[in-house]
């Protein structure tokens, strides 16, 4: 007995050996997964139709209209009104009007001129600077937007949008803020 009790007592206690290959391995697998997964994630199809070459004039129904394009730059002291055609030749315009409440009426009465001469149109972009007051801008917009009822009624072609509905009270409907930074 005494040899048995020194057998069991004279074990030696020290670190324990963990094997860590097996995480490791598990760990270097999943890693790659991970990475080709990660990679296929961004990868999109894209369909193209790529145009062909032809020395055919276009036909009739498909060639470019001559559409005027209307930019309004508002400023601190100034509103300018920039008029011209998308295909040459350009014949630009440019109107200057003060920014006062007399001014807005001015550039009023010019964009209803510019939209009754060119009743294709009913986008105008409004490029306001840095300095200019909110209050100023919503001024611009509504001018520019909207008929008032001392306003000369527009051709009738303007009155009808392409769904079928009235905008006889609009001036452009489509005001664009063309220069926001995000």
């Amino acid at each position: 007995m005494s040899r048995k009790k020194r057998r069991l007592g004279n074990h030696e206690t020290g670190p324990i050996d963990l094997n860590v290959m097996p995480f490791i391995d598990v760990f270097s697998l999943l890693t790659t997964f991970l990475l080709f997964s990660a990679v296929f994630t961004h990868i999109g199809i894209v369909e193209v139709q790529v145009p062909f070459l032809t020395n055919q004039p276009p036909p009739e129904d498909k060639k470019p209209q001559r559409t005027i394009t209307v930019n309004v730059i508002v400023d601190k002291d100034n509103i300018e009104v920039e008029t011209y055609f998308v295909i040459p030749p350009k014949n630009s315009e440019t109107k200057t009007f003060p920014m006062s409440k007399g001014g807005i009426q001015e550039m009023h009465d010019y964009l209803i001129s510019v939209r009754s001469d060119h009743p294709e149109t009913d986008k105008l972009s409004l490029l306001p600077t840095d300095d200019v007051e909110y209050d100023d801008v919503v001024r611009v917009i509504d001018a520019a937007k909207y008929l008032s009822k001392s306003d000369p009624p527009l051709p009738s072609s303007q009155n009808i949008s392409k769904d079928g509905s009235s905008s006889q009270y609009y001036l452009y409907p489509k005001v664009i803020m063309g220069n926001i930074l995000f």
